[in-house]
């Protein structure tokens, strides 16, 4: 394994970093994952940016809007961060959502879904599909272009991406998945090959599993697990990111493998020398423009012929 000095450094940060004592094993992994923020650097202006509170069975779900300028009916992205599903918030992935909006002169709308393991399966899910459905319902006074609804998602939120476009294909222009989970198997050979990491671990990958499908019932749902589903007609072209040295990366590109099996325009790019959450770390990492850069150039070949 031959990581780039720039992964190394964050490897060293990430390492260093301090939590508070007496939290739930949960509450220290979100606490600790927040400790990411500063290795994305610093925060570019942006035109405007708003919060939004939806409430889903009396419990609210916020919405970040990053809008790139004032014009009218632009193309729009909902996006679903990472964090194994237990972890990860609108700041967490407040910076390179920041940079994407700007690159990509899209608005992105940020959901701020239920975490495991206090809401496990379906209820992050959920929220996710009623901020969907809502941001549909309201394109009129978000000012959105219904015809350029896009999705897109990071590592747990890229399983949650991939689902709600399956369920919201008729809506959706174009997915775009960074890193994403898609198998609870965790027998990969990349899983096998870095089960000590960097950055996830098997160890963590059973745990976070375990929190977010406690019933027995839900461990072969396809909703939860989407390498398992089988309705992938009429899906829209996805764009898919790995990086080489992440357990994830082989589940990523068996999910790619079943899309273009089944049809779907997929564009598949293997980042070399980085791991797992390099998204968020271009304050290091000169990799995340790149594929930020990747993610505009796929985005806008869409986005400017629909």
């Amino acid at each position: 394994m031959t990581l780039s000095e720039q992964v190394n450094k964050v490897l060293a940060y990430i390492q260093d970093i301090e939590v508070p004592a007496n939290l739930t094993p949960w509450e220290t992994g979100r606490a600790f994952y927040e400790n990411f923020v500063p290795l994305a650097g610093e925060k570019e202006t942006v035109f405007q940016i708003e919060e939004q509170t939806l409430l889903k069975d009396n419990h609210p779900i916020r919405l970040r809007i990053y809008r790139p300028n004032d014009t009218e009916k632009l193309p729009v992205i909902i996006y679903f961060h990472g964090g194994w599903f237990n972890a990860g918030s609108l700041e967490t992935h407040d910076t390179p959502l920041r940079q994407l909006t700007n690159r990509l002169q899209a608005i992105i709308i940020a959901v701020d879904y239920r975490l495991a393991p206090e809401y496990p399966f379906p209820f992050g899910l959920n929220d996710c599909e009623f901020a969907m459905q809502w941001i549909i319902d309201n394109a009129v006074s978000l000012r959105i272009n219904t015809n350029k609804i896009s999705i897109a998602g990071d590592s747990a939120g890229g399983a949650l991406a991939a689902t709600v476009t399956r369920k919201f294909r008729q809506h959706t222009m174009a997915l775009l998945l960074i890193y994403p989970v898609t198998d609870n198997s965790l027998k990969t050979a990349s899983w096998i090959e870095f089960q000590n990491g960097p950055l996830l671990d098997l160890k963590g990958g059973i745990q976070a599993w375990n929190w977010y499908l406690p019933n027995i019932e839900d461990q072969n749902n396809p909703d939860a697990i989407p390498l398992l589903a089988n309705d992938f007609e009429a899906l829209p072209p996805t764009f898919i990111a790995v990086a080489e040295y992440d357990p994830l990366r082989d589940e990523a590109v068996q999910y790619a493998e079943k899309l273009k099996t089944n049809g779907v325009n997929v564009t598949l790019n293997l980042y070399k020398g980085t791991t797992h959450g390099f998204f968020q770390m271009g304050g290091y990492i000169d990799d995340t423009e790149v594929l930020i850069q990747n993610m505009s150039d796929f985005f806008k070949t869409y986005s400017n012929t629909k």
